[in-house]
């Protein structure tokens, strides 16, 4: 609440993972939001799964995903769902993400640009 209050923001993005108990997080989120008058541009979901370094196939390792059904709940845009990647991790921890080439979160730039160019 207080960061709601001390910052001017154009609008917010809820970030979630895949655990069942979300759901209710992210509502209290969005009512925060909606109380401040602060838009919420959508939804990012953290942890989403893990991509084997083998075969490529996704291991959703804290449980199926439930970001489409929040999204739905609450009316928001599903912006991305990011994986479990070790390499990320190291980057960030290096300080060097900006390095690194990943589409992760193209459709929610996207996004939110044209969200940007509409205000």
């Amino acid at each position: 609440l207080t960061v709601f209050q001390s910052l001017p923001l154009d609008g917010i993005v809820v970030v979630t993972t895949p655990q069942d108990l979300v759901s209710m997080i992210v509502g209290k989120a969005v009512k925060m939001a909606e109380m401040m008058d602060v838009p919420v541009l959508g939804i990012v979901e953290n942890m989403s799964y893990v991509e084997c370094p083998d075969c490529g196939k996704k291991i959703s390792v804290f449980g199926e995903s439930h970001v489409k059904e929040v999204a739905d709940k609450y009316d928001l845009l599903v912006l991305s769902q990011l994986p479990i990647n070790p390499a990320l991790t190291a980057a960030v921890d290096a300080g060097n993400v900006e390095d690194l080439e990943f589409s992760y979160m193209d459709d929610a730039v996207k996004i939110i640009e044209n969200t940007e160019q509409k205000a």
